[in-house]
């Protein structure tokens, strides 16, 4: 299915704009609409992620923190999309440069601090007119709003958490997915795309299930409902086919407050029984040449 630009009939600039602070959201839409753009919202960053890649506007603002995927992470998918690669992207967040230079993935090309409501109003303004001016790739003078910026210590906290743990799990030897409580696919390590034949850009966003050989997708889907239904947390596994080969597949379930909240999926390729085990070249005794 091909994606049509926003806006591409009527001529008018389209922004997409992420944040998971509703009033800040809904302030900010309003103020670019009077100014005449087309606004899509998204309150967290796959939700963002799936508007950019069905609309491919022409801006994407990004709050950094964000549930499901943070805005580091969706600015990185952007860059990794042919088709989206040279999106303009602000960084809207409440980290300092010198935090924001922690997180590599973070590609955008100007940065707007936030703030009272009018000081951020008239600074993602300016960032926008400084990209449709110089484009991307111009950093300098795409700053906004840091002259009396103050750091807010504990998003950098829950940055730097957050980075920690998606590192620790990148090192499993076996495949590890992280899922939303409706089974889509947030995070994926090197070796669950091994495992499943596809980079995780491919992955991310996608139902677990459509991933999967369709003759195992029922079952997988089952067990999705069961575990995030299940409170207290409930851990599963069974084993099905992919690409050639017994997959052990685990589900574990985060609830809070009585809720699934996310998913964890393991992917572990199981060993050969002794029986069917392919055995390399063996030299017998009583084939040994004598010499």
């Amino acid at each position: 299915m091909t994606t049509r630009k926003a806006g591409a009939e009527t001529g008018t600039r389209s922004i997409v704009i992420a944040d998971n602070d509703v009033f800040l959201l809904e302030a900010i839409s309003e103020l670019l609409r009077d100014k005449g753009y087309e606004v899509h919202t998204a309150c967290d960053g796959l939700e963002a992620l799936q508007a950019i890649r069905r609309l491919r506007p022409d801006h994407v603002i990004l709050d950094i923190l964000m549930p499901r995927i943070d805005g580091s992470r969706v600015c990185w998918l952007i860059r990794q999309d042919q088709k989206l690669r040279d999106t303009p992207v602000i960084a809207f967040s409440g980290l300092g440069p010198k935090d924001i230079r922690k997180f590599p993935e973070l590609s955008a090309d100007a940065y707007v601090a936030k703030g009272p409501l009018a000081a951020v109003a008239n600074n993602i303004l300016l960032a926008i007119k400084h990209l449709e001016a110089k484009g991307r790739g111009d950093f300098e003078g795409g700053t906004f709003g840091y002259e009396e910026f103050r750091p807010r210590h504990l998003i950098t906290e829950m940055l730097t958490f957050k980075k920690h743990y998606e590192a620790l799990v990148r090192m499993f030897e076996y495949g590890v997915l992280e899922l939303d409580p409706e089974g889509r696919i947030l995070m994926a390590n090197a070796r669950a795309s091994e495992i499943l034949g596809r980079k995780e850009i491919h992955l991310i966003a996608e139902p677990l299930p459509a991933v999967l050989p369709p003759r195992s997708r029922r079952v997988i889907q089952q067990m999705l409902n069961e575990v995030r239904k299940a409170s207290p947390p409930k851990e599963s596994r069974t084993v099905i086919p992919i690409r050639g080969q017994e997959v052990s597949v685990g589900f574990s379930s985060t609830v809070e407050d009585g809720k699934c909240t996310a998913v964890l999926v393991t992917l572990k390729p199981r060993e050969p029984e002794a029986g069917n085990r392919k055995e390399g070249p063996d030299v017998r005794k009583g084939d040994r040449k004598k010499t």
